[in-house]
């Protein structure tokens, strides 16, 4: 789980003028923004995935590296061949090397977090990502930590450089808001995906994020759809947990928006659980996690992004080669909608409860 930096307070007047030129982002095709980005994500068409298999907790139950390889084959071999990844999840990244070194090609999405804008910073991370991963990602995600600096866009132009060099393949951006996202786009920085939390629990994204990707082009790449195993049939018909019974770091981190969601009423989490597992039943008994991540693939659309699962070992494997054979249609997207009604809207934008803003 990432934390925020603490970072000396910035002059706010380049981000002023960068977000001037918002309205030309939304409203000229001539853009030279759009027209860079049109070009990156006309490209990136036939390479955008449907699941992508996260390791960010690929080591969080054991050191064994040759387990996890392990785990990433068997995900491989049953068709999951991209993986996400980041230099900042320990030896998340020299693990997929490793499964390139065992005769797996795997397609990489890692990251580039910083507060620096340097271009010396950006070289250093992608040699290190480059080493560790044996080869040139496919797609670097940029996060920056501090929004209100408004030097994140000069830092997110060295990723467009080290594309033009070879040295990664796409250009993303990791927990960008939409004020931020736009800027950069206006800045023509070429960003084919955002990596965002998107959840029946934390409906953020429908704040604007979703609408805006779909009319650019702009994939969403979400995480937390299963709020770290909260949206499964192991919480169906249990009582509210105490924070020790919250077993892993991910289960802490998402209870706060399903609190945020239901004002602290576990009978209306029940509820929604409950509504999950009849249509679970009724696609096939398939189970309450698949739905919730369908849910989130059903908002997206065929092309507008994917889900990112992750994975410690391979105890959810078939469900999760289950699930692209799960289609919701639009009686359980309205049995969905109802609960999810009564309970508060999404209030925010990415990332705003983490950053204190919401």
């Amino acid at each position: 789980m990432w934390r925020l930096a603490p970072v000396p307070v910035p002059a706010l007047a380049l981000l002023l003028l960068l977000l001037l030129h918002l309205d030309a982002v939304d409203s000229s095709d001539g853009f030279e923004g759009l027209d860079s980005l049109a070009e990156a994500c006309s490209a990136f068409d036939a390479h955008a995935p449907r699941v992508v298999i996260g390791c960010w907790q690929i080591l969080e139950r054991h050191a064994d590296e040759e387990e996890a390889v392990r785990t990433l084959s068997a995900y491989a071999a049953a068709g999951f061949t991209t993986f996400d990844t980041a230099d900042i999840y320990g030896r998340s990244e020299a693990v997929l090397g490793k499964l390139r070194s065992a005769g797996v090609e795997p397609v990489v999405h890692t990251k580039f977090v910083t507060g620096e804008e340097g271009e010396g910073a950006a070289r250093a991370v992608n040699e290190r990502s480059r080493r560790a991963l044996g080869g040139v990602p496919e797609l670097v995600a940029f996060h920056w930590w501090d929004n209100e600096d408004p030097r994140f866009v000069q830092a997110a132009h060295h990723l467009t450089t080290l594309r033009d060099e070879g040295k990664l393949g796409q250009v993303a951006a990791c927990n960008f808001d939409l004020p931020h996202l736009k800027a950069m786009v206006a800045a023509g920085v070429p960003v084919v995906s955002n990596q965002v939390q998107y959840s029946l629990l934390d409906r953020r994204p429908e704040n604007g994020m979703v609408a805006y990707a779909r009319k650019h082009g702009i994939r969403l790449a979400t995480f937390g759809v299963v709020a770290g195993g909260l949206l499964s049939d192991t919480w169906l018909e249990k009582p509210a947990p105490s924070r020790e019974q919250l077993s892993t770091v991910s289960q802490r981190m998402y209870f706060s928006p399903l609190n945020r969601w239901t004002g602290g009423d576990w009978g209306l989490f029940q509820k929604l659980l409950r509504t999950l597992r009849g249509l679970a039943d009724k696609h096939g008994n398939t189970s309450v996690a698949n739905v919730a991540s369908a849910w989130v693939l059903r908002q997206l659309g065929a092309d507008g992004g994917w889900v990112i699962l992750g994975v410690r070992d391979t105890k959810h494997l078939a469900e999760h080669s289950a699930l692209l054979g799960v289609e919701l249609d639009d009686e359980d997207e309205a049995a969905i909608r109802a609960v999810l009604a009564e309970g508060h809207p999404p209030k925010g934008c990415i990332w705003s409860h983490e950053r204190g803003l919401a």
